[in-house]
């Protein structure tokens, strides 16, 4: 898959501009396994209710440096990755994407309160955008590691959103 580095669209190989931007497309590193190829639409839907969690950034040069906890919550997930909602991308000097390359992202360590249990994982922030007025901010999150254990659970919390068996309750 192909990504536009200005709107973070995603297109097939064979394409080499982004329709809506003009800009030249770049090799995507996220993984495209919850879309249709050919009809785009989703596999997996987004939970009834957004999932409370909290984030931590980490400075990719310096994992001693890192920000206070950060309250949001998930929108939007799939094998690969989450859409999240924050109020902060940037706190104590540390922003949620150190720069814009695949090579300099900061390091984001989440809690995520699925409906049946917490789960933790670590991931960088691929894109980001203002919401609401410039109230909050919309991230796209790349996993990059998560335990076994909370692998599963995250697992078997997506087949449950797949298969429609997920009511809009929410942990406590």
């Amino acid at each position: 898959m192909r990504e536009c580095p200005n709107c973070s669209r995603l297109y097939s190989d064979d394409s080499i501009y982004c329709p809506h931007d003009g800009v030249k497309l770049v090799r995507s590193v996220q993984m495209t396994m919850d879309v249709e190829p050919v009809r785009n639409e989703r596999k997996i839907p987004p939970p009834a209710k957004p999932i409370p969690m909290k984030l931590r950034i980490i400075d990719q040069g310096d994992e001693g440096h890192k920000s206070r906890l950060i309250d949001g919550v998930v929108l939007d997930l799939g094998r690969q990755g989450m859409r999240i909602q924050t109020g902060t991308i940037e706190t104590g000097r540390l922003n949620i994407i150190r720069d814009h390359t695949v090579a300099f992202k900061n390091k984001l360590e989440l809690e995520i309160d699925l409906p049946t249990q917490r789960v933790n994982c670590t991931g960088f922030a691929s894109w980001y955008r203002p919401e609401g007025e410039g109230l909050s901010w919309v991230v796209g999150v790349y996993i990059r590691d998560m335990s076994a254990t909370d692998r599963r659970i995250y697992d078997e919390y997506l087949e449950q959103l797949a298969a429609g068996a997920v009511g809009s309750s929410s942990r406590q």
